[in-house]
């Protein structure tokens, strides 16, 4: 027999509360990180001279500065475990050289690669387990992504005969890892004090592997000579110095031969960073750079440039593109390792990359302007500024009317790698080294002065004393409204330090900062 309770409505209210608290649609929605991962925390950049004139260029370099955005875009997703973790930064810096192949040189393997790599490593590493997110998977999607690409090569570009080698480095949060495939090279620095500078090699120079020689002979390839002067001759009569490419059609044609005589296998190394004083940067080159300048020199030109990627880059190509006599291609990249962003004005999400910063007292601010969007702080610069006539806009506001500047852009560039040196060894003359900042610039402005009122073709070039070259107080919409690399480049200096070379739509420029 039922029976009718009857209850005031306060006190049934009561007894239902822990039940209606304790429903889904009551629950606090759990907290999302919506910020996507950081860019790589690098300065990086490549140069490449030489080559024939009106023809397609053997080398080519990519520079993807920040890998999870085109990740995202391309809807690829990795892993979020092992070295992946902490939203981990990933960039991809890579050299594709059709200068070093087994058959004739051409740019076509080459320009192939360069455009498809980073979709097939996208693929690969998207295909990671959690529980496989370690340096030795990665370093197996690696040579997976060598083998994709080549097999694609040869499978759906007939028309392309040649091949390439490659120089390719991974950064994955503080872990790089190198794949270098034929005459290339890939070297990494590790600082041993200030001054001195010791190469780690990553890969190259392989020529034809010792490991390979048996199954070319098994193939049907014949081997001959010795050290570094070993060599294949193919079936018909041809011959090559390396073992390892992409392409080379037919080098792997299975006709000619019982299997490949060539492949497509790189060298690997990984290597965990660290701080960036002693890994400051990494360096990689092609053939032609590779046999000219060994891993020392070119660590030591790194280190005359320390965080200038582009001058950097363009003394190692200078060098050897005069050792080469000019008649190859030499392209270098050099990616700078900086240390981490000290963003006070802003904390870091949940489980984003690096550890969440702590308040730190306000040390002396930046002057603060009124820009367009709200307060900002700005940056006081001085500088040489350079002309030249391969880039320079027809009509833009430095253009002199009637005439044309006559320096290509490698020769404006060696006139200001030439004033960074000048710049740099007058701050090494000095009997004491500077304290500060201020010292810094007070140090270097009678040589600042000279060398801009000798080589800038700047209006500021014709201010006297301490202003000469002064561009003032810039504010992050003016850098970038300078166009270019000119943003990049000057907002990462510290006071005192001097730039990197940097162009803008109006021509090149090498700055200090002051203040």
């Amino acid at each position: 027999m039922a029976v009718n309770v009857e209850m005031p409505f306060h006190k049934a209210r009561e007894l239902m509360a822990p039940y209606r608290n304790a429903m889904p649609i009551n629950q606090p929605l759990p907290e999302i990180d919506m910020m996507p991962p950081d860019a790589p925390n690098v300065l990086v950049d490549a140069v490449s001279l030489g080559g024939a004139a009106g023809q397609k260029p053997l080398v080519r370099h990519v520079l993807v500065k920040d890998l999870n955005k085109i990740g995202t875009r391309m809807k690829f997703e990795h892993p979020k475990t092992g070295v992946f973790s902490n939203k981990a930064p990933m960039g991809l810096y890579a050299i594709f050289d059709g200068q070093s192949c087994a058959g004739e040189p051409g740019p076509m393997a080459a320009e192939f690669c360069a455009r498809n790599f980073h979709t097939k490593l996208l693929k690969r590493l998207a295909e990671l387990s959690p529980e496989a997110a370690d340096e030795a998977n990665v370093q197996a999607a690696l040579v997976r992504t060598f083998e994709d690409l080549d097999v694609e090569l040869l499978t759906n570009q007939p028309e392309i005969m040649d091949g390439c080698g490659a120089s390719v480095c991974l950064l994955i949060g503080q872990t790089v890892f190198t794949a270098v495939l034929g005459q290339c090279s890939a070297a990494l620095c590790a600082a041993e004090g200030t001054a001195n500078f010791a190469p780690v090699m990553l890969g190259g120079r392989q020529g034809v592997v010792e490991a390979d020689i048996l199954r070319i002979r098994f193939a049907g390839g014949v081997v001959y000579g010795d050290g570094k002067n070993v060599r294949i001759r193919h079936p018909s009569g041809q011959e090559s110095s390396i073992s390892r490419s992409l392409g080379d059609r037919i080098w792997k044609d299975p006709a000619a031969s019982k299997s490949p005589l060539v492949v497509s296998i790189p060298e690997v190394h990984s290597v965990v960073l660290g701080s960036s004083d002693q890994n400051p940067f990494l360096i990689l080159a092609t053939s032609t750079v590779a046999s000219t300048l060994n891993i020392k020199e070119l660590v030591d030109i790194g280190g005359e440039y320390l965080r200038q990627p582009r001058a950097a880059c363009g003394e190692i190509a200078t060098r050897a593109l005069v050792a080469n006599a000019g008649s190859a291609q030499c392209t270098a990249v050099k990616v700078c390792f900086l240390p981490p962003k000290d963003d006070d004005h802003k904390r870091r999400a949940p489980g984003s990359s690096g550890p969440e910063l702590r308040p730190q007292q306000p040390v002396k601010k930046a002057k603060v302007t009124n820009a367009r969007g709200g307060t900002t702080q700005s940056i006081r610069l001085r500088h040489l500024f350079v002309k030249f006539a391969d880039g320079l806009p027809k009509d833009g506001p430095s253009a002199t009317p009637g005439k044309k500047p006559l320096r290509s852009r490698q020769e404006a560039e060696t006139i200001l790698r030439r004033a960074l040196l000048e710049l740099k060894q007058e701050v090494k003359s000095l009997k004491k080294p500077p304290k500060d900042a201020t010292e810094i610039v007070t140090a270097t402005s009678k040589k600042f002065q000279e060398l801009c009122r000798k080589s800038s073709e700047c209006e500021s070039a014709k201010k006297g004393g301490a202003m000469c070259g002064d561009l003032g107080w810039l504010t992050p919409e003016e850098l970038a409204g300078m166009g270019g690399s000119f943003k990049e480049v000057m907002e990462v200096l510290m006071p005192g330090q001097f730039s990197d070379i940097a162009h803008s739509d109006q021509g090149l420029h090498l700055a200090q900062r002051v203040a």
